[in-house]
């Protein structure tokens, strides 16, 4: 009887364990985020010190506030690292590596993809969704970064089952 009652624990476990790590996406999802700059943030990394142009290598994270309709329901933390920079004069677009992880209430999203900013500051973007834990394990799909205003852009996830 005990060695039944052994199989039966272990079976349940690997079954529970098993479902715990599927994706509990199940049905394509959106849903969107107001993302808020906590200041003084940015942390540079190495020599760089926003004090001149950024070039290839140089890094910085930032963290920011995450809001679904006023309610703060987590926050993210973003390593962005500089593939190209704006030039002396800052003439052009940078191409930034972004690396984020978005904690919310029911897990984490990981976001990473290249993408071009402006010297002018940061413009709307679209960056892959590769990834996640608890509700959003094995996560896909993107992420557009909207409506970019000072300290303040909206987060629009698109996440596929």
């Amino acid at each position: 009887m005990r060695k039944y009652l052994i199989v039966f624990v272990l079976t349940a476990s690997s079954v529970a364990a098993w479902a715990w790590s599927a994706s509990a996406t199940t049905q394509p999802q959106t849903f969107r985020l107001t993302e808020v700059s906590i200041p003084k943030n940015d942390r540079p990394f190495g020599d760089f010190t926003f004090d001149s142009a950024p070039v290839a290598g140089d890094e910085f994270v930032s963290r920011n506030a995450l809001y679904d309709h006023g309610a703060r329901v987590g926050h993210s933390q973003i390593l962005h690292t500089f593939i190209t920079g704006f030039g002396p004069k800052f003439t052009h677009k940078a191409t930034i590596l972004f690396v984020a992880q978005v904690f919310v209430p029911r897990g984490t999203l990981l976001v990473q993809g290249y993408a071009p900013v402006s010297p002018n500051g940061p413009s709307p973007l679209t960056l892959p969704v590769v990834g996640g834990t608890g509700a959003y394990a094995d996560a896909r799909g993107f992420l557009n970064v909207l409506k970019v205003t000072g300290s303040k852009s909206t987060l629009e996830f698109h996440l596929q089952p």
